[in-house]
């Protein structure tokens, strides 16, 4: 039988990183799509064209919840609220899920995954985005259940336990192909400053570079950090419309989640099986390294501030209009 994470006696408190840099001033506040730099039109609108667009994936954004009213985001497949905001239900009073959402299935060049289904699992909660990990845990696992094959998530804190590692596995058990956690944005100092979720070993830990490829400096490090997706001065949607520009790991993950949903709608288009169960994020890891997807950076090989590296986009690119390999 499966556990109940909701009712386990281990209980920490997690949230959003809480040194992320946001930048809440809105900007085009009509609906005036803003060019962005993190997703070059000229590579993704042939993939986009082709019909390679995250459709029949589904991505779960465990955050703060997800206002779907934005005109450039999908509606919700499903939504439920795991925090205390009895009031509020599944509406989101902190935008930091729905610029998160925005970036992994924004339409109008917004997002990586433009035709990917969205699940917005609320297990943040207040202003200020905190939430126990009972409801992170819960959340995840319901994600799954529901037919997430990608869950972002973009928060953390400095405790683990055993209970996460667990709704973590039974979600791969449930169908979930990969689990993407923010690294954290503690910078780097020599120390491992990664946050949990993404400390662990069965998340891909993923952390933020900036416009010009070099790593952000708040992007926390350590030996876990798998690789490094833009995350400084991102454009996204808004809470209640238009906007806005946010930086942070959490906002590298959703790009991840997204090239993660354009990977599986292809595989599944050509044929190859889905990558799940219980070694999914050992074979996602092998899967980059066979097909040559990263681009080494920071020190030679594999590194505390970039991990594998940076997702080489052109690579991607030209692997979704032509797989050559499992």
């Amino acid at each position: 039988m499966s556990q109940d994470f909701s009712l386990l006696d281990d209980d920490r408190s997690w949230g959003i990183p809480p040194d992320t840099i946001v930048h809440e001033d809105m900007i085009y506040p009509q609906a005036i799509v803003p060019t962005v730099w993190h997703i070059p039109k000229t590579l993704f609108q042939p993939i986009w064209d082709m019909g390679i667009t995250g459709e029949g994936v589904t991505i779960a954004i465990n955050d703060t919840g997800v206002w779907d009213e934005h005109p450039l985001l999908p509606k919700c497949k499903f939504e439920q609220n795991f925090t205390s905001d009895r009031g509020n239900a599944v509406t989101p009073i902190n935008a930091h899920g729905t610029h998160c959402a925005g970036t992994a299935v924004g339409r109008d060049g917004i997002g990586v995954a433009p035709g990917a289904d969205l699940i917005s699992m609320k297990v943040l909660g207040g202003t200020q985005g905190s939430g126990a990990t009972s409801w992170i845990n819960a959340g995840r696992v319901e994600a799954a259940r529901r037919g997430a094959d990608v869950i972002s998530e973009s928060l953390g804190g400095g405790g683990s336990g055993n209970p996460d590692v667990q709704a973590i596995q039974q979600a791969y058990t449930l169908g979930a192909s990969i689990c993407v956690a923010a690294a954290g944005n503690a910078g780097y100092n020599g120390a491992n400053t990664i946050g949990y979720p993404g400390r662990y070993l069965q998340t891909w830990c993923q952390g933020a570079y900036r416009s010009d490829g070099r790593i952000a400096n708040f992007s926390s490090g350590g030996r876990e950090i798998d690789a490094a997706t833009p995350g400084e001065q991102i454009v996204s949607c808004g809470y209640r419309g238009g906007f806005m520009t946010m930086s942070g790991t959490s906002m590298a993950t959703p790009f991840m989640a997204g090239l993660f949903a354009l990977i599986i709608h292809r595989r599944r288009i050509t044929g190859f099986p889905d990558i799940k169960g219980a070694d999914a994020i050992d074979k996602w890891r092998a899967f980059f390294q066979t097909n040559g997807l990263m681009e080494d950076a920071g020190s030679p090989g594999k590194d505390v501030r970039f991990g594998y590296g940076k997702p080489l986009i052109n690579k991607i690119i030209e692997w979704l209009k032509e797989p050559l390999n499992v």
